[in-house]
């Protein structure tokens, strides 16, 4: 019954985040959710939702072909970078995480761009990383108190 109740809330989430990337070009949401699995260290369903998180993302052509796979690459990286540092259930750390996600966010553009023969757009994309900087921090304060993330993972 667990395992049902995590993958509809999952579902759910996939499909709120669908929606809102939907209404805000160039905004990843479901990278907020791969933070919260790598939070809760949720392996379980990391092992089928990212898998599902990278499809959704290059069907729905938010990115270009191969630039997701790189920037969940990237949010893994420095959530793993950040753990050795701070307490990753902090909004302090999520807040620096969101920070240096927006850098890696511009980074992977410039670094797809050329290699897929596609123009960079500076503006559009500091743009973008911004958003989804700013946007990162509040999503996830707001998943975590929908999860009802006050009791410890191994009392759930």
């Amino acid at each position: 019954m667990k395992a049902f109740r995590a993958a509809l809330w999952w579902l759910s989430f996939l499909a709120v985040g669908v929606c809102l990337q939907a209404l805000v070009p160039g905004l990843d949401v479901l990278a907020v959710g791969l933070i919260i699995l790598l939070q809760e260290r949720d392996y379980r369903n990391l092992v089928w939702l990212l898998p599902l998180f990278v499809l959704v993302q290059e069907g729905m052509g938010t990115r270009p072909f191969g630039a997701v796979i790189v920037w969940y690459a990237a949010t893994i990286v420095l959530f793993r970078i950040g753990r050795w540092l701070f307490q990753v259930e902090n909004f302090v750390f999520v807040f620096l995480l969101s920070a240096c996600l927006g850098a890696a966010y511009y980074g992977v553009t410039w670094l797809m761009a050329p290699l897929q023969n596609l123009t960079f757009n500076v503006e559009d994309t500091l743009d973008k990383s911004l958003v989804q900087a700013l946007f990162m921090p509040f999503a996830w304060r707001l998943l975590v108190a929908a999860r009802g993330w006050n009791a410890p993972p191994a009392e759930e």
